[in-house]
């Protein structure tokens, strides 16, 4: 070869091995954006044998049909009548809402901040949110009860999604958020939110004053983002509320000293709240 054409031909390899390396990189480490998915969805009744009482479940799975995580289980001492859910979760109601069985049809609202049991933060793509409910002995020969599925994609984009009505599910609303987009710095002033003492040794208390009523989820995270517990994921009353901290994790073991985040989620919109426990 050469002289004059050696150069071009070392630009060309270089070139094609940085690209080769880069998509090889890409292809071991899958994009993870940080996220909020909030949903809601009125159940209606479908008459069924012990109708307007339903057991529930919202949950979440990828676009392979894996199981990532339960967000609602209503339905104590009656879970295996909801069949989908069983045979997805295998019984797992993990950092779910959870309760006795429903006596009457309602909205439900759930969040999800898109990490998995473990609390780690899943890849971006393709992810459904399944709710099923049921009125009869559904396990036990009855015909399973109604469901819905809601798709939508993870990643670097906003997603607003009003879902037609079906007939056993209405009013459904799905919004994704990533972090940077729906994040509201100024939410700490508007509902007042305190984290103290701060640094703490052995209980953190925050608290808070909501305009109105709403959904709200408090969740603690480590410094490589993993979610370690969840405070509230619940509907609360307007006006003030407190919940205490401990260290705990969602294992109940105690977290290691060092500085973590509280991360808030109030009418859409979230913001990152730094504590140090020592």
């Amino acid at each position: 070869m050469k002289k004059n054409q050696l150069f071009p031909y070392l630009l060309s390899l270089a070139f094609s091995l940085i690209f080769t390396i880069g998509n090889a990189c890409a292809a071991i480490s899958p994009v993870s954006t940080d996220g909020t998915v909030t949903f809601s969805v009125l159940t209606v009744s479908n008459g069924a044998t012990y109708s307007p009482k339903n057991v529930l479940a919202i949950w979440v799975k990828d676009a392979q049909g894996n199981f990532i995580i339960s967000r609602k289980v209503m339905a104590n001492n009656r879970k295996q009548h909801l069949v989908k859910w069983m045979a997805s979760s295998g019984n797992n109601s993990v950092n779910a809402i959870t309760g006795a069985t429903l006596p009457n049809h309602q909205t439900h609202t759930i969040s999800w901040d898109c990490r998995d049991l473990n609390g780690n933060l899943v890849p971006d793509g393709i992810y459904q949110i399944w709710v099923e409910y049921t009125s009869r002995n559904s396990a036990f020969g009855g015909d399973p009860g109604p469901s819905a599925i809601v798709s939508f994609t993870k990643g670097m984009d906003v997603v607003s999604l009003t879902v037609p009505d079906e007939t056993y599910f209405k009013n459904m609303v799905l919004n994704y958020s990533p972090v940077n987009v729906g994040v509201d710095e100024y939410l700490k002033g508007t509902v007042g939110f305190k984290a103290f003492p701060n640094p703490f040794s052995d209980m953190v208390h925050v608290s808070f004053e909501l305009p109105k009523s709403g959904f709200v989820n408090i969740s603690v995270y480590d410094l490589s983002g993993k979610r370690i517990a969840e405070l509230v994921n619940e509907d609360l009353q307007q006006g003030i509320n407190a919940f205490s901290w401990d260290g705990a994790l969602t294992d109940s073991k105690k977290a290691s000293p060092g500085i973590y985040f509280i991360r808030m989620v109030f009418n859409g919109k979230m913001f990152m709240h730094k504590i140090i426990y020592t």
